[in-house]
């Protein structure tokens, strides 16, 4: 090569091959669509003290010790101070995958909310899920033993951004329109956008796992009311999937989705008149 060495060349390569590793793995974090900044982990430990956790991580079935980040701070740190209060309703934690987690600010001040780095017992991660996935680099999760998905908090692994906005800003077509904040449809909304919302979309908004719930058809356009709240409340019963049981839902928060999802059915079709 003219000019310069082959061995000059390997020193450059291996310098910069120095420098992607010293960076290691990274969060991004964004306000309505918009990139924030970009936070290495050595950036975020140098800032938020790295706490030990021991506690039962419902996503593994068992105790679990990790070694993470408070999220609270991790946001503070990120959006600066006074993030719940920047005109903002909701945060969007993505996975790798696409997998999209939804969960309020009020919920996410909370204190038990940790961004995990490391699994103190298991070097290079333990696999999780039907999948046995790696969970790392991150892995957000909550101490608390009422902080389960089932209650809004999320659990995302292999955690790449997080984003604030403004809900129906950012999903005009999942939000349901003309109903009232005490009707039973806009209840199936709150369980939807808790619930459902991190694996299926609504009018092609949301997440990204599973189908799509109101196009081109409603779920409720081809199946009876009877079928979709038993196979909501315990999809393991029907098939190998990965979407979790709700056992947990009453007849009246599976009545409550239903109405949410014929209430957009008939939203849909009036939008594409």
């Amino acid at each position: 090569m003219r000019g310069r060495s082959w061995w000059a060349l390997l020193v450059i390569l291996f310098a910069g091959a120095g420098v992607a590793a010293e960076t290691g793995p990274a969060l991004s974090f964004a306000r309505a669509g918009a990139e924030a900044r970009t936070l290495s982990l050595q950036q975020m430990k140098a800032a938020v003290p790295v706490s030990e956790l021991a506690f039962f991580d419902p996503e593994y079935g068992k105790p679990k010790r990790y070694r993470g980040l408070a999220l609270a701070r991790v946001l503070e740190l990120a959006f600066g101070p006074g993030w719940q209060g920047q005109d903002y309703t909701e945060m969007i934690f993505t996975a790798q995958d696409g997998y999209a987690s939804v969960s309020t600010l009020e919920k996410l001040g909370e204190p038990g909310g940790y961004i995990v780095f490391e699994d103190s017992e298991h070097p290079g991660w333990e696999p999780v899920g039907r999948n046995h996935a790696n969970p790392g680099p991150f892995y957000l999760v909550w101490t608390g033993s009422e902080q389960r998905t089932q209650h809004g908090y999320p659990w995302p692994w292999q955690l790449a951004k997080i984003e604030l906005v403004r809900f129906q800003d950012r999903y005009p077509e999942v939000h349901p329109k003309g109903v009232g904040a005490a009707s039973p449809a806009y209840a199936g909304f709150l369980t939807f956008k808790e619930r459902c919302m991190r694996c299926h979309a609504m009018n092609q908004q949301g997440g990204k796992v599973g189908p799509d719930l109101n196009a081109p058809q409603s779920v409720t356009e081809y199946r009876s009311p009877a079928m979709l709240k038993a196979f909501i409340r315990q999809p393991s019963q029907f098939r190998y999937t990965h979407m979790p049981d709700h056992t947990d839902l009453s007849d009246a928060d599976l009545d409550n989705l239903l109405d949410y999802l014929r209430h957009m059915a008939n939203q849909r079709r009036q939008t594409v008149r």
